[in-house]
């Protein structure tokens, strides 16, 4: 292909391009129409079908960061970071099945918690937070330390903000 034929495009090639920069109305129309009629889930299978022209993962994040009305938004609470600790020395870097025990919270975000609190602490502590010693540092001092603050808050509240029961056993 010569560099003259390269550089004409046609009006439906300019109609395939992808989408950049903020959502419109009617993109979050379309998207939140498409996800209830067909479910969330498949994203790029979405962008496509949806003629949203945007790529998969920006619908993915339209939806879980500005659409979807019962993630939760903010900062962990005491007992969920309690209860990704527990989880997590359980089933390892499962972010998605331990997403499933924090209602309204995604796994990127329980990934990115893990990442940038639990991580760096093993970073500034100079130890490899897959080894023994970091493990023991977790369940010897970093959750009795948060079950502390939760009996804390909850001395001055009459409920826990997370019961026994909801952690999983297996």
């Amino acid at each position: 292909m010569s560099a003259s034929s390269k550089s004409t495009t046609s009006c439906s090639e300019d109609d395939n391009e992808l989408r950049r920069g903020p959502w419109t109305i009617e993109e979050d129309t379309l998207l939140i129409h498409y996800i209830a009629h067909h479910g969330e889930g498949r994203w790029n299978l979405l962008a496509k079908r949806s003629r949203l022209r945007r790529t998969g993962k920006s619908c993915r994040l339209r939806w879980l960061n500005s659409l979807k009305h019962d993630v939760k938004r903010g900062n962990l609470t005491l007992g969920e970071q309690l209860l990704i600790l527990d989880l997590h020395s359980k089933w390892g870097n499962r972010w998605s099945k331990i997403a499933k025990y924090l209602p309204g919270r995604t796994d990127n975000e329980i990934k990115n918690y893990w990442r940038t609190r639990v991580q760096k602490q093993a970073k500034h502590l100079k130890i490899d937070s897959k080894s023994t010693a970091f493990q023991d540092i977790i369940r010897y001092f970093w959750i009795p330390r948060l079950l502390q603050k939760i009996e804390e808050s909850s001395s001055s509240s009459s409920s826990l903000p997370i019961q026994n029961s909801e952690i999983p056993v297996s």
